[in-house]
């Protein structure tokens, strides 16, 4: 098995940050209809709008579940500009693996969460697939 293949399992079954307690500033729920899969990010912030906090919750294949880990690992410390920032091809490139069209609306459902709770939370215009140019 591919050692990128592997390091998605391993997120998948053994998460770090699935349903860790914090006290979120900003939360959001998105689905993702095609395939069922759910996410709910939880996100902290101090001073200067930095992520100092992430959860999430949520169900659905190895790559949504493990791309919402992942991404845990890559936003905390990260400011909310910076954030907004991210592009599909960073997730791609955190996962490690080719990602096929039908597998990327499992691959972007979390960074599509992530960046609505922070636009949300400001007031923004809130991101829809059609932003990711799927």
């Amino acid at each position: 098995m591919d050692i990128y293949a592997q390091n998605i399992l391993d997120r998948y079954k053994n998460p770090f940050f699935k349903g860790r307690r914090i006290d979120p500033a900003m939360t959001r729920l998105e689905a993702n209809h095609s395939c069922g899969d759910t996410v709910e990010i939880e996100l902290a912030s101090g001073n200067g709008k930095t992520i100092t906090g992430y959860s999430f919750t949520g169900s659905g294949c190895a790559i949504s579940m493990a791309s919402a880990d992942m991404l845990g690992d890559i936003i905390k410390g990260l400011t909310e500009e910076k954030i907004l920032e991210l592009t599909k091809e960073d997730v791609y490139e955190i996962l490690g693996i080719e990602i096929s069209l039908r597998r990327s609306k499992c691959a972007l459902l979390p960074l599509l969460a992530i960046q609505n709770a922070i636009l949300n939370g400001s007031g923004g215009d809130i991101r829809v697939w059609t932003d990711y140019h799927l």
